[in-house]
């Protein structure tokens, strides 16, 4: 799996091809692709980590590496399982309880309890902007409307 490391206080998250593909439309790539080839993004994520900032001390530009899938499953024994959410690491006993989850308990009861924010923003189909909701004026009842952050076309 790749990773992200801060050369300023060394923190270190290991990514999956679709939390890599999140970070990458954070900053405006991929806005087109629907779904990124591994190599594409392979290749993009280089030059997108220097416009990252850690999390833990606010350094702008973490160093990015490829690294490749290991031959058995046994090379993984002490990696951390981070939570999908919060990147932080979940514990051991939660895991053994539930080998499958990819969560951590806090965000595991967000998500629960219908509290989590929704990550997933969506692009303009005629220039890749971001659509955004805004409230339409004029009397009577609240209505939205979504809008092209860069273009202005209404949906």
């Amino acid at each position: 799996m790749p990773t992200l490391t801060c050369r300023t206080c060394n923190y270190r998250t290991l990514l999956s091809h679709d939390q890599l593909v999140g970070r990458l439309r954070l900053l405006g790539l991929l806005k087109r692709e629907k779904r990124p080839t591994r190599d594409l993004v392979l290749a993009l994520a280089p030059n997108a980590s220097q416009q990252i900032a850690c999390p833990e001390c606010g350094a702008e530009g973490l160093a990015f590496n490829p690294l490749e899938e290991a031959d058995d499953e046994e090379g993984d024994w002490q990696a951390a399982q981070l939570c999908e959410i919060c990147r932080q690491p979940i514990p051991p006993e939660r895991l053994e309880a539930l080998p499958a989850t990819k969560r951590c308990v806090a965000c595991q009861g967000q998500a629960d309890a219908g509290t989590l924010p929704d990550d997933d923003p969506e692009f303009c189909q005629r220039c890749g902007g971001l659509i955004e909701l805004r409230v339409s004026t004029g009397p009577g009842l609240t209505r939205y409307r979504r809008v092209c952050t860069s273009c202005g076309s209404k949906r």
